[in-house]
């Protein structure tokens, strides 16, 4: 059945619980159809001024349904489980895109968010520009070693093993991740820093200001005998844009390349 397009006096209203949902719904210009979204929505700085919902893996069901949402998109990361099956039997229409990891997620994403709101010949457009700008990258391959770190607090830091956007990011971009003993997350220990021995340190900003900024990172234990450590090689991207696979990873393919041609 063909899905007819969003009319400005629709009675749509739109919860986005991913910051890369949002990015799209604001570059498809369906924004005023927002009425609210997660605190992973950073982007653009517009999407900041509209009410929290809450981190998308732990939403709750009652606030969600206080903004009586006709629409709840997101992608598949999206939880507590209970809170989405919740939301699904109130006849809200929950829809959770694939959390994937390739050159080709962004164009996907636009492309399904624009057939879900009839917004095709828009989405059209901004996939051809992603995939433009895309096959017009030219990254160097490099054989720089990269150690991803997340943290929320000095106490709690993790570095990404394969099999995660911090790992599909660093080698896209023509890097080579530090870890490859495992996969997913893991917390981080002295011993795996000095044994990788990366030769730049990638994190997300919010995670560098939660930790207490550069100067808390090089008093980790043993990172003073890391190359990263000995030349506090270190490269501080957004968030959403470092690990959102949205429309700007193109852009953020290129800052990483021309960071470890810098280094290598």
């Amino acid at each position: 059945m063909a899905v007819s397009p969003l009319l400005p006096q629709t009675k749509e209203r739109i919860i986005s619980v991913h910051g890369t949902v949002t990015e799209i719904l604001y570059a498809l210009q369906v924004s005023p159809l927002l009425i609210a979204v997660d605190s992973t929505s950073s982007y653009p700085k517009e999407a900041r001024s509209l009410p929290v919902v809450g981190y998308q893996r732990t939403l709750t069901t009652e606030g969600i349904l206080s903004f009586k949402p006709t629409k709840v998109i997101g992608l598949d990361t999206a939880g507590p489980t209970q809170t989405i099956q919740n939301l699904k039997e109130t006849g809200i229409q929950v829809t959770l895109f694939p959390d994937e990891y390739n050159l080709d997620t962004p164009i996907n994403r636009v492309l399904a968010v624009g057939k879900l709101l009839g917004k095709n010949k828009e989405a059209e457009s901004l996939a051809n520009q992603i995939r433009t700008q895309t096959q017009s990258l030219q990254l160097k391959k490099t054989n720089v070693k990269v150690m991803f770190l997340y943290s929320r607090n000095p106490s709690s830091v993790f570095i990404s093993g394969s099999g995660t956007a911090a790992h599909a990011m660093i080698t896209l971009s023509g890097a080579k991740n530090a870890i490859t003993e495992f996969s997913e997350y893991k917390p981080l220990t002295s011993e795996a820093l000095v044994k990788s021995n990366p030769d730049i340190i990638l994190m997300p900003e919010s995670s560098a200001e939660g930790f207490g900024g550069t100067n808390a990172i090089w008093s980790i234990n043993g990172i003073e005998l890391t190359r990263a450590g000995k030349e506090k090689n270190i490269i501080l991207v957004d968030d959403l844009l470092l690990l959102g696979f949205g429309p700007r990873l193109p852009q953020a393919l290129k800052i990483l390349n021309e960071k470890w041609k810098q280094i290598e």
